[in-house]
């Protein structure tokens, strides 16, 4: 079935897409929305992308058109460097060109207000309208309640200090139970009551004093012009606080005491709460052990739409309950009440106005001193916007699952026995079989040669080992015609982790192996051209030509005598500039070399190629011309056809580097979707799971997992020698070290550098990746219970020796070089795709290098890499 196509002017995409960019293969922008200009009135087509945007999550350093394109398919955040704007969207490529669409990304509407923006900057399906109304509440809710807050603040305040103040009309009764101190302006103690008597030490900003200490040290505290000074310490496990009155006149400092333990507890306590409610966005409501409401925060009457007096005296229920608020849930928060238990419920309710919303109820009980219920905080979240984030997410898990029978690479799946299981929609387009005609069958007997079952053969049994790999075979399609395919297989796991069959992908390269051999026809066939000959006097004028010559003019020798070649072979296509060149060589007796247009005796146009030289006699006067022709029509032909196939044929390898790449598009998408709806099936269901579902799942999450880094790895391979290959500074020892530092490594190993580490000149990125795929498999398959990997660097002449050593498994001698090819793996860890050390080994060649490894089993392995200085 053909897929829709969609045309957009300009003005209707915009309505769409307001913060667009569109960016064209050589970096510079050619459009951007209208909302995109009005936020950076900056920016100008044909700029440059990299002098107006930097890439700021994920991180990274974009200088050209390929490097941003490796970001397409996934979210991105990216800065205008001149306007300090973010914009979260993605980038896709689109006809050749790289299309960004997203929104900006503001944290308050002061920032929308600030760049003028209005409703009509935003497309209407834009959820940034919701965020940022909900943004808008929060800055005015938030407000009030600070302002609230720091009114009751002040009042505790003026409280304390009134609760603080001690009369000094009895100043040393015997019944108080305060302490009452007097002291001179020295810190002397000069006289206390009973209940200053008790306390013998104290604890003041975390030093212990005795009494005597502790009033020496107040004595310097106090400025004696001040009326009054406030402090508070510890005596016995207790809280006080001292009001400090100066006395000037009497030359004394009354000291009252209280103590402020409980007071204090339950202050902290008010401060907890209050900061929470200050702080939260979402509804806060404190009720009694009995459900009745007697606090709730702006938040909670934005969320329903009642006054504050309508929802105190009031319960939760009361004030939520709506015709579609779920029973059962309701019945669950009344329990928990009645229970005096804390809970969460994700729960319908109801609104003043007769609307509703989804709401997350989390409740917690407040206990007092003996354990009982003396009320219950509460808060409530809209989660609506979740909600339908969820609906929405179920619909794409449904579209994923149609992406492998849509991808535009044929899929085929066969069990252990070769029989096939499932295949796709593009398997069904290349081979000509239907999915009807093709379940059931077994793939050898249906579509592969005589000449190709030895290759069958073999990577069926390096499928049933585990291994997977990619392979170039011949196919029989279902009309007998016999076409060429690309194909990378790899083995099919049951839940349990048991090969059941293989999965391959397919791509038809059969054009572009018959351009290649075209091509090199074509090239040998110009290698054996026969070359004409020709003779003129001093002033060009024909006197004889060879036989090839004849031939390839037309014209018989008596013809050709007693002419110029330009009188008789020139036309309306010769090049006037060759002809010039022709001319002023020959008057001046110099050698002369070009191509030229010629049109034979009947008028047939053809290329030649001249090389000729002037002949002189004894006395070095010229005498006659001697050159030398090649019909080149041919090879200008095979040059324009060349071009063609050249070009055809790099864009077929284009498709193929591009493999991975649509390997990790088409499947990497699906794959992280899977986690992560594995990961939430999980969380949801933790508790009703039995442990053998648990397990299945974290297998599922395992396998999936490692089918991205397979994909991910074939991605870096594919990638490693088609990019530039740059020569910097690199610290080889700050590189691993840093590798030391990011990698895992359990605490049973130990990865050390033994010696000093060289400066290098290579690329930075591709010595880590070296570096780190050899120290992470050392790590990996360390089977000692004390681990050991060392890293030596050796001066050679003209080299760098570099050696990592473990004390692990070791490697058997059969293995040593095969361990370095593409999807070998002899080791037994969950973790290895077989991609490591093949990319090590692809990084050294870039570089001209030589590694290997020395091993015995059981003693460990050294790998050894020489890297030119």
């Amino acid at each position: 079935m053909a897929g829709i196509e969609f045309k957009f002017e300009e003005e209707s995409f915009n309505k769409l897409f307001p913060y667009f960019i569109l960016i064209d293969s050589n970096f510079q922008i050619v459009g951007f929305g209208k909302s995109v200009a009005k936020i950076c009135p900056n920016l100008h087509k044909q700029g440059y992308f990299r002098d107006f945007f930097a890439l700021k999550r994920p991180h990274a350093e974009t200088h050209s058109f390929e490097e941003l394109c490796g970001f397409s398919g996934q979210l991105v955040l990216v800065e205008a460097k001149l306007d300090g704007v973010s914009l979260r969207g993605q980038f896709e490529l689109l006809d050749g060109q790289l299309l960004f669409v997203g929104s900006p990304w503001f944290n308050s509407m002061n920032e929308v207000v600030d760049k003028s923006l209005t409703i009509n900057d935003f497309a209407i399906h834009d959820p940034l309208l919701d965020l940022l109304h909900v943004l808008k509440n929060q800055e005015i809710s938030a407000a009030e309640l600070k302002e609230t807050l720091i009114t009751i603040n002040r009042q505790r305040i003026e409280l304390k200090n009134a609760n603080k103040e001690i009369h000094d009309i009895a100043l040393f009764p015997t019944q108080n139970p305060d302490p009452l101190i007097r002291i001179d302006f020295e810190g002397n103690l000069l006289k206390r009551n009973p209940a200053g008597e008790k306390l013998s030490s104290f604890v003041f900003e975390d030093v212990v004093y005795d009494d005597e200490a502790f009033f020496k040290k107040i004595g310097g505290l106090i400025d004696i012009d001040q009326e009054r000074y406030i402090l508070e310490a510890q005596s016995d496990s207790r809280d006080y606080s001292f009001v400090c009155k100066s006395l000037k006149d009497e030359g004394y400092i009354n000291i009252y005491g209280r103590d402020i333990t409980e007071q204090k507890k339950d202050r902290d306590e008010l401060e907890r709460l209050s900061m929470v409610a200050s702080s939260n966005e979402n509804g806060i409501v404190f009720t009694h052990p009995d459900g009745i409401i007697f606090w709730c925060n702006d938040a909670y009457t934005e969320l329903t739409g009642h006054s504050k007096a309508s929802i105190i005296g009031k319960t939760l229920t009361e004030i939520g309950r709506c015709e579609h608020t779920d029973p059962e849930a309701l019945r669950k928060t009344v329990e928990a009440f009645q229970n005096g238990v804390p809970f969460e419920v994700d729960i319908i309710h109801g609104r003043k106005d007769g609307s509703h919303f989804w709401s997350r109820a989390k409740g917690q009980p407040i206990f007092d001193a003996n354990r009982k219920v003396k009320q219950y905080f509460t808060m409530l979240e809209d989660v609506s916007l979740k909600k339908r984030y969820d609906e929405n997410l179920e619909l794409e898990k449904r579209k994923y699952q149609s992406i492998i029978t849509n991808m535009n690479l044929g899929m085929l799946e066969v069990d252990l026995d070769d029989v096939i299981t499932l295949s796709n929609n593009s398997f069904s387009e290349i081979s000509g079989y239907s999915a009807e005609e093709l379940r059931g069958q077994k793939a050898t007997e249906l579509l592969i040669p005589s000449e190709s079952q030895q290759i069958i053969t073999r990577k069926r049994e390096k499928r049933q080992k585990g291994v997977s790999d990619s392979y170039e075979m011949k196919v029989v399609t279902k009309t007998g015609e016999k076409r060429h395919w690309l194909i990378s297989g790899a083995p099919n796991y049951d839940r349990n982790g048991n090969i059941i069959g293989s999965i391959g992908i397919h791509l038809d390269i059969t054009e572009q192996k018959a351009q290649e051999e075209e091509l090199l026809i074509l090239s040998l066939i110009a290698e054996k051209n026969i070359n004409p000959v020709v003779i003129t006097d001093r002033d060009g004028t024909i006197e004889w030509a060879n036989e090839s010559f004849l031939e390839m003019s037309g014209f018989s020798m008596e013809e050709l005598i007693g002419w110029k070649p330009g009188q008789l072979l020139q036309g309306p296509e010769t090049d006037p500039a060759t002809v010039l060149y022709l001319k002023e060589q020959i008057r001046k007796g110099l050698p002369f070399n070009c191509e030229i247009v010629n049109y034979s005796k009947n008028g047939e146009k053809y290329w030649v190629s001249i090389r000729g030289q002037a002949l002189h006699n004894k006395r070095n006067e010229i005498v006659k011309f001697f050159a030398i022709e090649e019909n080149i029509t041919r090879k200008k032909e095979f040059e324009q056809q060349r071009e063609f196939l050249v070009d055809s044929l790099a864009k077929s390898n284009k498709e193929l580097e591009d493999y991975a790449a649509i390997v990790s598009h088409d499947l990497k998408s699906p794959l992280r979707s899977i986690h992560s709806l594995v990961t939430w099936i999980k969380e949801d269901n933790a508790k009703e799971f039995s442990q053998q579902t648990l397990a299945y799942l974290n297998m599922m999450e395992n396998k999936v997992e490692k089918m991205d880094h397979l994909i991910e790895g074939i991605l870096t391979y594919a990638k490693i020698d088609k990019a530039r290959v740059t020569r910097e500074n690199v610290n080889t020892q700050e590189i691993i070290q840093n590798i030391i530092n990011i990698i895992h490594i359990p605490s049973h190993i130990s990865v050390s550098i033994k010696t000093n580490l060289p400066v290098i000149k290579a690329d930075r990125f591709r010595i880590q990746q070296l570096f780190q795929n050899i120290i992470s498999n050392a790590v990996n398959y360390s089977d000692k219970p004390a681990g050991i990997v060392e890293v030596e660097c050796q001066s050679l002449p003209a080299h760098y020796l570099f050696s990592v050593r473990d004390n692990g498994p070791g490697i058997r001698k059969e293995n040593k070089k095969k361990i370095f090819k593409i999807f070998q793996s002899f080791g037994s860890s969950e973790q290895s795709t077989g991609l490591g050390l093949s990319i090590v080994k692809k990084i050294v060649d870039l570089y001209q290098g030589e590694i290997w490894v020395e091993s015995e089993i059981g003693q460990g392995a050294t790998f050894y890499i020489k890297l030119s200085k």
